[in-house]
């Protein structure tokens, strides 16, 4: 029989207002996690919103759990338990299957060929892919490579690069030209990688391969930094140019579920979210006080 480790705290002792007090609990923990520096106790209780007695109660349950701790000058921040949970998730993350089933729906939802791919020794390298129903198709090679410069994965990879990492994976050579269409000046890469980084996804304008057309968009992991990328690619006479800004929102937000799935945050887009929420659940709290801890 498997034995469950013991829990800290006694199933039994959980009150019926348990619920609202983890919400209100893990909101405190947000508030440090988001914070670049310890935070003052004052500071917390203001941030959250909450009664200050209800959130001194959360924060010494939380400091006891070692979910937060307190450091020399009196003031809040992640405890190691935190650290424990967060390796375990990583831990336990796999991307190619994480992202299975994100590919399979945007075949279904396009009938092209999707790609997953991710950066190595420089240039892409197809760690998944699902291949297109249809009889004429670009074939999906997991393990192939291809140049970051002139394929959609590779551009939305380098397209969130600071200008010195883009200049250290293309390297010093000249860029390759695999088609007539591919950008080999640097400085018009440059400026097409910033427009990419802008809207947030790439094409390849039958950049790599003669007669195919691909949308591409980033993948972040729990930090935000970009680790690989997701595409959409077909034969161009099927896939024209109007087709692939019609599809990349929806590429885009493909490769946003996967994101959320790896940990990542959006923190501005959720700042806004949950402050425009939150609005009149802090007007009706005023009302009613702290009476549902």
């Amino acid at each position: 029989m498997d034995v469950m480790p013991k829990s800290s705290m006694d199933a039994t002792s959980i009150s019926a207002g348990s619920a609202k007090g983890l919400v209100k609990g893990i909101a405190l923990v947000d508030i440090v996690a988001a914070s670049a520096k310890p935070l003052r106790q004052v500071d917390l209780v203001e941030a959250s919103g909450l009664p200050r007695p209800t959130a001194v109660r959360l924060l010494e349950s939380l400091v006891e759990l070692d979910v937060l701790r307190i450091e020399s000058r009196g003031l809040y921040e992640l405890g190691p338990r935190v650290a424990a949970w967060g390796q375990a998730f990583l831990d336990g993350l796999d991307l190619t299957r994480q992202a299975f089933d994100i590919i399979e729906g945007l075949v279904d939802k396009s009938d092209e060929t999707s790609y997953l791919g991710v950066l190595d020794r420089s240039s892409v390298l197809y760690i998944s892919a699902v291949n297109s129903p249809q009889p004429v198709r670009p074939a999906a090679r997991i393990g192939a490579r291809n140049p970051l410069h002139c394929t959609g994965i590779g551009k939305a990879i380098l397209a969130f690069r600071t200008p010195a990492e883009r200049a250290e994976l293309l390297g010093d050579g000249e860029l390759e030209r695999r088609t007539p269409n591919t950008i080999t000046d640097r400085d018009a890469l440059a400026a097409e990688l910033d427009a990419i980084a802008e809207r947030g996804y790439s094409i390849d304008e039958i950049e790599n391969e003669e007669g195919v057309r691909c949308v591409a968009a980033p993948v972040r992991d729990h930090l935000g930094n970009v680790i690989a990328a997701i595409s959409v690619s077909a034969p161009a006479y099927r896939f024209t140019r109007e087709d692939v800004l019609e599809f990349a929102p929806t590429v885009v937000a493909a490769t946003s579920e996967l994101s959320a799935r790896l940990g990542y945050r959006d923190r501005a887009a959720t700042a806004t979210t949950e402050a425009s929420a939150d609005e009149p659940e802090a007007q009706l709290a005023a009302t009613k006080g702290d009476t549902d801890d």
